[in-house]
C-alpha cells in the first residue's frame, strides 16, 4: 500500500483521472449529497479567474518505485487570488479539494492545503476562504481541525420554473439591459452592496467584461426593471442576471433525501391535473441558470418581483428545471424571494488568516457579497 504522496502542478494529461475522482466525491453525507460532472474539463471554471492554481497529489512511493498505483494521482487542490477592495492586499479563495476514497486518511487533503496556505503567505494574502456544503460535515470536521473558522451561512435558494408566471406591469417595463442602461446599472449595483465584504465595485467598463467575459452569460442575459411612475418613469430601478452553469457543469443529487423521494411521487400523481414541481431523481443529472449581479432600490421590491417572475419564464421558456440565487441571509433579495417558494440549501463560508510575522486579523464576512463564479462545485 503506497503511503507517500508527492505534490506537482497539474498537467494537460491529468484531467480524465481527476474528472473520475470528482464523481467519486460527491459534497454531503449519506442523508443529502451533490455530485458535479465537469463535463471534458476540470480547469475551464478556473478560466473565469484572473490568477489561479491547481495542484495534484500523486502516489510517490520511495522503496519500489514500480509497485502497482505508484504514480497514480489520487487528489487536487485548486485555488484563485483576488485582490481586497478595501484592504488593498489578496486573499485566496480556495475552490476545490478533492480526494480519491483510496488516498483518504493519509493526509493527502491536509497536505494539499498546506501547500494552498504557503503559496497564500508567498503572495502576501490576507486569508483563505472556502464554501462547504451544509451536509458536508467531513469536510467542516477537516477545515475546522486546520484552524479555519465558519464565518456565514449562506442562502442557496432553488426556485423551480415549472409554470408561466404572472407578471404585474402596472408600475414596471422588464427589458434586456441596453448598452446605454450599463452606467445606471452599475450605479445601481454598487450601492445596493457597499459594505459588504468582498465586494468591489465595478466600473461601467469592468462590468461589460464581466458580462461578456463569462461564457453562458452576457447582455442579452441581463435585464432591467424601469419604473413606470411619475417623475421616476424609465429609470432603472431592479436588475438581474442569468448565468448558464450548465456550459461548465451540471450537478446531481447522488443522495437524495428521503422525503423529496415522497414529495416527487407526490408531484408526478398530481401532474395528472395541472403543472407542478419537477424534483430531479438520484442520480439525475440537471442544469442550473444562477441568478446574478442583482440589485434594486429600496422602495422597489415589486419590481424585483416582476423580475424574477420574468427569469421565471425565460427559465421555463428554455427548458430548464431551476434558477438559483446563493445570497446572504441579510440580503433583501431574500424577503422577495420568498413568496417564490425556493428550496432553500446552506452553504458555510469557512475562512482562516494567514500567519506572518504577526497574524493577520479576519476580516468581517457579514454581509457577504457572493461572487458567482465561486459557485461551481
Amino acid at each position: 500500500m503506497i503511503e507517500l504522496v508527492r505534490i506537482r502542478p497539474f498537467e494537460a494529461g491529468d484531467t480524465t483521472r481527476l474528472l473520475a475522482i470528482e464523481k467519486l466525491c460527491p459534497h454531503g453525507n449519506e442523508q443529502c449529497a451533490v455530485g458535479v460532472d465537469k463535463k471534458s474539463s476540470i480547469t475551464a471554471r478556473y478560466a473565469l479567474y484572473d490568477n489561479w492554481n491547481v495542484l495534484v497529489a500523486e502516489a510517490d512511493d520511495e522503496d519500489d518505485e514500480a509497485e502497482a498505483g505508484a504514480g497514480e494521482v489520487g487528489g487536487w487542490i485548486g485555488w484563485t487570488v483576488k485582490q481586497s477592495p478595501t484592504q488593498h492586499e489578496p486573499y485566496v479563495y480556495l475552490a476545490e479539494v478533492m480526494v480519491h476514497p483510496d488516498f483518504r486518511r493519509k493526509g493527502v487533503a491536509t497536505t494539499l492545503v498546506n501547500e494552498a496556505e504557503q503559496h497564500a503567505q508567498e503572495t502576501g494574502s490576507n486569508h483563505l476562504y472556502c464554501y462547504i456544503y451544509g451536509p458536508n460535515d467531513a469536510s467542516k470536521a477537516l477545515f475546522e481541525q486546520l484552524g479555519y473558522s465558519s464565518m456565514r451561512a449562506l442562502k442557496s435558494c432553488a426556485v423551480t420554473a415549472y409554470k408561466k408566471a404572472e407578471i404585474a406591469e402596472d408600475h414596471y417595463t422588464i427589458e434586456r439591459v441596453t448598452i446605454r442602461d450599463i452606467p445606471a446599472v452599475v450605479r445601481l449595483i454598487n450601492e445596493y452592496y457597499a459594505g459588504y465584504a468582498h465586494f468591489a465595485p465595478y466600473t461601467p467598463e469592468g462590468f461589460v467584461s464581466h458580462l461578456t467575459g463569462m461564457p453562458g452569460y452576457g447582455l442579452e442575459r441581463f435585464w432591467v426593471a424601469r419604473s413606470q411612475d411619475g417623475a421616476d418613469s424609465g429609470r432603472v430601478v431592479a436588475c438581474a442576471g442569468l448565468w448558464d452553469w450548465s456550459v461548465l457543469a451540471e450537478m446531481c443529487y447522488t443522495h437524495e433525501p428521503r422525503l423529496w423521494k415522497v414529495m416527487r411521487a407526490l408531484y408526478g400523481f398530481l401532474s395528472l391535473f395541472g403543472p407542478m414541481p419537477r424534483i430531479p431523481a438520484e442520480g439525475e443529472y440537471f442544469r442550473v441558470y444562477f441568478m446574478t449581479d442583482h440589485a434594486f432600490e429600496p422602495d422597489h421590491a415589486a419590481a424585483m418581483s416582476a423580475l424574477i417572475s420574468t427569469l421565471n419564464n425565460v427559465v421555463l421558456d428554455a427548458n430548464r428545471d431551476f434558477f438559483v440565487a446563493n445570497l446572504d441571509p441579510d440580503d433583501p433579495l431574500v424577503e422577495v424571494i420568498k413568496k417564490f417558494k425556493p428550496q432553500i440549501d446552506t452553504w458555510h463560508i469557512y475562512a482562516k488568516a494567514i500567519e506572518r510575522d504577526v497574524k493577520s486579523e479576519l476580516p468581517a464576512f457579514s454581509p457577504f457579497y457572493v461572487d458567482i463564479r465561486d459557485c461551481i462545485l
